[in-house]
């Protein structure tokens, strides 16, 4: 099937811009859609026999390199041995990023901590930082932002804008709330990074509804199943940080908190408009009284203009060229 073809080699382009080898089931499980590739799309199952066949072609014909299980783009073998560095680095960052995680739950309204980013795909390097996605309960926000960076600052855990490289610390650079999840910058960029999330600590039925909610992201990658997928790791329950977390909403469900919220909302909303970063070129930053995202210098640019020279290069012509999810210009 020539469309699967061109799709499984989109996979493996991609990829490589992150310098990241595929399994067979990683192959198939973020999957570029053909519909990406081809006005006349791919309808029905592609299944793992499918893409399993299609791969070893691709292996024979020498378009695609293999080692150990894992497949690349050919003379790229160095990047086994990279990944399995690069996974022993996130062996040991997980357990840092669980150990502060966990006192999160004391901060009130954070409804979901997800790793994204490097993190949670395995593929980082000592100086990586840690991602998140965070959901926050609606009209609270900017009140939930200022909680987490409290705690977070008590471990000298938070990434500051000042800091170049901050390893092992928490970037906080996007937020949610529950009652509206629906990421709106849609791109290939985007959809790949959001099928990767790993739920950390999550209210009940939170990251089902982020996903259905953002039905989307099978528009870029085809197999996507969230709910099948994913092998949890996750903080314990504490029931004495979650009781902190409960009792400091209990108080703040007031008018008091209606005007903390009021003044936080208008403090962090005047630094971010006189931040020069908020308008550089290249990057985004929102801040609504749904979300805040702070990526004013993203890698998503550079990723995607070299996703698309690289096809050109192996002679996969799309008929229309990957875009940006709408970065500053």
């Amino acid at each position: 099937m020539y469309s699967l073809r061109n799709s499984i080699l989109a996979t493996l382009v991609y990829h490589d811009i992150l310098d990241f080898p595929l399994t067979l089931l990683e192959v198939n499980k973020y999957l570029i859609n053909p519909g990406r590739l081809s006005k006349d799309p791919v309808l029905g199952t592609i299944s793992l026999n499918q893409v399993a066949e299609s791969l070893e072609s691709l292996v024979a014909a020498d378009l695609v390199g293999s080692k150990n299980g894992f497949y690349f783009l050919p003379q790229r073998d160095a990047l086994y041995e990279l990944r399995i560095r690069r996974e022993k680095i996130a062996a040991q960052k997980w357990k840092k990023f669980l150990r502060i995680a966990k006192w999160f739950q004391a901060v009130p309204y954070l409804r979901g901590v997800l790793a994204s980013g490097s993190l949670s795909i395995n593929n980082t390097e000592h100086e990586s930082d840690f991602d998140v996605l965070l959901v926050v309960r609606s009209g609270r926000l900017y009140s939930c932002r200022i909680f987490l960076s409290l705690v977070a600052s008590a471990f000298r855990a938070r990434r500051t804008r000042y800091e170049r490289s901050a390893p092992d610390k928490f970037c906080f650079n996007h937020y949610i709330t529950d009652g509206n999840m629906n990421i709106k910058h849609e791109s290939l960029f985007n959809a790949q990074a959001y099928v990767n999330l790993k739920p950390v600590l999550v209210a009940d039925g939170i990251f089902s509804r982020f996903y259905t909610e953002n039905i989307w992201l099978n528009k870029y990658v085809y197999n996507f199943k969230p709910a099948e997928e994913f092998v949890l790791r996750k903080v314990f329950y504490n029931p004495l940080l979650s009781f902190v977390g409960s009792v400091g909403e209990f108080v703040l469900d007031s008018s008091l908190g209606d005007k903390f919220e009021n003044w936080a909302k208008k403090y962090q909303q005047k630094r971010i408009k006189n931040n020069p970063t908020t308008y550089e070129s290249g990057g985004r930053v929102v801040f609504s009284d749904n979300e805040l995202e702070f990526h004013p210098r993203s890698f998503e640019a550079f990723a995607i203009d070299k996703y698309n020279k690289k096809l050109k290069q192996l002679g996969t012509i799309t008929y229309a060229e990957e875009r940006d999810s709408g970065l500053n210009l």
